[in-house]
């Protein structure tokens, strides 16, 4: 019985594990930026989906798959934007950084219309959270357990009824 228990406990504790997706932007002083792609257990992103937005007009300025080592290293855009990452799951988006000589004044964001062909973040809400797994592991365990118990007593009553 204990081995069951210690079994269930390890498979509801893998079931309790989730991602979470890291996007992380590093300036290499040289007016491009390495994108980086995670996930929690560390195993990269590779063949995700990268997109560079520019927050003046709302278009797509790069577009590519993360390679295998999860990496890439691209030139700064000369406007403002955003980096995407579109994973299956779950679309996280972060503020691009600003080359050397910054931005130029002259871009004036227009909000209503580049919001709207923005990407916007996304993540999987059909996914339980951490407590609700756990409530429900712990339901099954006890439900486990108690059938154990009545097939135990159960086997029991019916050898002495059988003595009798």
């Amino acid at each position: 019985m204990k081995k069951l228990i210690l079994i269930l406990l390890i498979s509801f504790t893998a079931l309790i594990a989730h991602e979470d997706l890291t996007l992380e932007l590093v300036d290499n002083k040289d007016n491009t930026i390495t994108i980086i792609g995670d996930e929690e257990h560390h195993q990269g992103l590779a063949g995700a989906l990268i997109k560079i937005e520019s927050l003046i007009s709302g278009e797509l300025l790069f577009k590519d798959r993360l390679p295998k080592d999860s990496k890439m290293t691209i030139p700064i855009p000369k406007e403002p934007y955003q980096v995407v990452l579109d994973t299956t799951d779950e679309v996280l988006t972060k503020i691009g950084i600003a080359p050397i000589e910054g931005f130029k004044q002259e871009h004036q964001l227009k909000a209503d219309e580049v919001i709207a062909k923005l990407s916007k973040e996304s993540h999987d809400e059909d996914e339980w959270d951490s407590l609700t797994i756990l409530f429900f592991s712990l339901c099954l365990i006890m439900f486990i357990i108690a059938i154990y118990y009545s097939n135990k007593n159960t086997n029991r009553l019916l050898n002495k009824q059988k003595d009798n």
